[in-house]
């Protein structure tokens, strides 16, 4: 079986040099990443991953949230 593919250190790069716009065009909607937002996305520049793998941690991460809010309003 093929190791799952991991971004470049380049790659790596380009990622974060276009951070900055990112968040900028975020506030421009009035979004800000909170902090634990800020190292998800630190922590998926740390282990390389493509962009399929960090939207399928982004959405299962999503879905965490929704599931732990939802458990909590039910209390």
């Amino acid at each position: 079986m093929l190791a799952p593919r991991r971004l470049s250190p380049k790659e790596i790069a380009e990622v974060r040099c276009r951070r900055p716009a990112v968040r900028a065009s975020l506030a421009c909607e009035g979004l800000r990443l909170t902090a634990g937002e800020e190292a998800l996305f630190e922590q998926f520049d740390q282990q390389h991953l493509t962009m399929q793998g960090r939207e399928a941690r982004l959405i299962a991460w999503s879905r965490a949230r929704r599931a732990a809010a939802r458990a909590h309003a039910a209390e």
